[in-house]
């Protein structure tokens, strides 16, 4: 008897000490499931936020890009003032719980600057961007090529300052776009006084063909994004003058205005005396040793549809010799350049549709921006730092970002 109430008392301690862990057990458990909830309730704040915040950072980009959308509209509409430009207050992001608002700072002569501040919720993102002004033709290429570009023998590329002179050390590049095997091809004795790229994807050891005895001073590259060349648009004038041709003609600022052709007879010439614009629908034609010449003081834009020969003898002259003072745009979308100049020309020619050849000995400056480019034996290009400086009147400015920063 005695022994089984001892059993039973041992059987009631060990009932007790089971108890007693089930009990923590359970407390433990209990502990370990409320730390995973709030774990797990942190975990979903965290998500929740770092969702707020992307759609915050995703609004401020959004507000940026229609910001720089809206400008280069403006340029294009020839109306830009940054107090003009639409700004944005609580603007809706499309797609997501989120908005923007938008303010703009800054001159053309210190730069512009937006800031656009993005919300989502709680979350804010604040971020402000430096724009400023450039063209294709102040990227530093003295020759960009959509598809082939062609050194003679002999031949060289460097660059200078027509807005002083005393700069002779000015960077400079050549390119391409293409990534076609042989798309640059630089002959014996050429010389590339600077860089050299070639498009997004290609190998410059297989696109550039460097002869022995040619050189590249500076260092070849691929192109980190693809290169666009925007189409120009020629200036809407309601009706044509015809055509203007003859021996011995002179244009001034009344006469611009859109024209049919322009063929200069041999021994001709056309002077340009005040700031003259020009739309050609034709072809223009400077026949032998006729001269098309823009006097000292004076400027030539001119927008054409069609090709442009200057035949053996004739001459392309700038007066002042820079080369903003005389632009060429191509229009048309397949063209042809061919120049025989009997001396230097000082140009900008954009074509992006267009075959230019410049024959021998001679030395082009300014920036020549085609569809493909030959250059004959011993003729030189000098790209001109001067076209760095766009104006909000150049028909190829647009804006791009120089700076960027999350505040």
């Amino acid at each position: 008897m005695y022994a089984y109430r001892l059993k039973l008392k041992r059987n009631n301690k060990n009932h007790g000490a089971v108890l007693a862990i089930m009990v923590m057990l359970i407390l433990l458990l209990s502990l370990t499931s409320l730390a995973l909830i709030r774990v797990g309730q942190e975990a979903r704040i965290r998500t929740v936020r770092n969702i707020a915040e992307t759609r915050a950072r995703f609004a401020a980009d959004a507000g940026v890009e229609r910001a720089i959308y809206q400008m280069n509209k403006m340029l294009d509409y020839g109306v830009f003032g940054i107090y003009g430009t639409p700004t944005y207050v609580s603007e809706a992001l499309t797609g997501c719980d989120a908005d923007y608002t938008v303010s703009y700072t800054g001159d053309s002569g210190s730069g512009y600057e937006i800031t656009s501040v993005g919300h989502s919720g709680n979350a804010t993102k604040t971020v402000r961007v430096t724009v400023a002004l450039t063209s294709p033709m102040a990227e530093g290429y003295a020759v960009l090529a959509k598809d082939d570009l062609e050194m003679k023998n002999k031949s060289m590329v460097s660059g200078y300052n027509s807005s002083d002179p005393s700069e002779t050390d000015v960077p400079v590049a050549i390119g391409t776009l293409s990534t076609k095997s042989g798309s640059i091809d630089i002959k014996n004795g050429a010389v590339v006084k600077g860089d050299v790229y070639v498009g997004v994807g290609g190998d410059p050891d297989t696109v550039i063909n460097l002869k022995n005895t040619s050189s590249i001073e500076g260092e070849t590259f691929v192109m980190p994004m693809t290169y666009d060349l925007p189409s120009v648009t020629a200036p809407f004038y309601l009706a044509s003058h015809g055509k203007i041709s003859g021996k011995n003609i002179s244009l001034d600022s009344w006469d611009s205005g859109k024209y049919t052709g322009i063929d200069i007879s041999n021994n001709g010439k056309l002077e340009i005396d005040g700031d003259v614009t020009l739309y050609v629908t034709g072809d223009i034609t400077l026949k032998n040793n006729s001269t098309l010449k823009v006097k000292n003081g004076s400027s030539l834009t001119l927008y054409f549809d069609g090709d442009i020969e200057a035949k053996n003898g004739s001459e392309i002259s700038n007066e002042a010799a820079i080369p903003s003072q005389l632009k060429l745009y191509g229009t048309g979308s397949h063209q042809n350049i061919e120049l025989k100049n009997n001396s230097d020309i000082h140009a900008v020619i954009y074509a992006p549709n267009a075959n230019m050849v410049v024959h021998n000995k001679v030395d082009a400056y300014g920036s020549f921006i085609v569809d493909d480019f030959e250059l004959k034996n011993s003729g030189d290009v000098y790209y001109d730092k001067a076209l760095k400086e766009v104006s909000i009147y150049d028909e190829t400015a647009y804006f791009t970002v120089t700076h960027w920063e999350e505040l």
